[in-house]
């Protein structure tokens, strides 16, 4: 299948609304405590979609040592579940990481540079990954690619 063929079939398509516009209750009269709540509460609520999507990042992380496996990933969370830097740093998500990398989102990637630099090579995530992806490797490749200034 060709890649043009791929994005007409929604593969490139990361847009999800967290409000489902069909269960909005819109009431002509609600007051809680007084105070006027009438409306489209949903309004306030915005989709998150991802506009600026860089596929040569995911393209980049899989030629590197480490980063070959990268596609395998089906983001279960073992990965973070043993990773010990990530019990004591919350921010540090190897999923996520590898998450938005494969989705190509680099003005999100860059926001975690500094925690990519948190992995502590132990390995424990690269062992339960039952999908042979290399956490610990991919988190090394991306340390590459922001020495390149990605």
């Amino acid at each position: 299948m060709s890649e043009k063929e791929e994005k007409e079939k929604g593969r490139f398509i990361f847009e999800r609304g967290y409000i489902d516009s069909e269960r909005i209750i819109e009431p002509e009269k609600l007051e809680l405590g007084g105070v006027d709540m009438s409306g489209r509460w949903g309004t306030l609520v915005l989709p998150r979609t991802i506009e600026q999507f860089d596929h040569t990042l995911f393209e980049e992380v899989k030629k590197l040592p480490g980063g070959k496996n990268i596609h395998r990933c089906w983001q279960c969370g073992n990965c973070t579940a043993v990773c010990p830097v990530a019990h004591a740093h919350p921010e540090f998500n190897p999923r996520y990481l590898i998450h938005i990398t494969k989705m190509g989102y680099k003005t999100e990637i860059k926001k975690f540079k500094e925690y990519v630099y948190l992995c502590s090579g132990c390995g424990r995530c690269s062992v339960a990954c039952p999908r042979d992806v290399d956490p610990k490797g991919v988190m090394s490749a991306l340390s590459i690619l922001f020495q390149r200034g990605v």
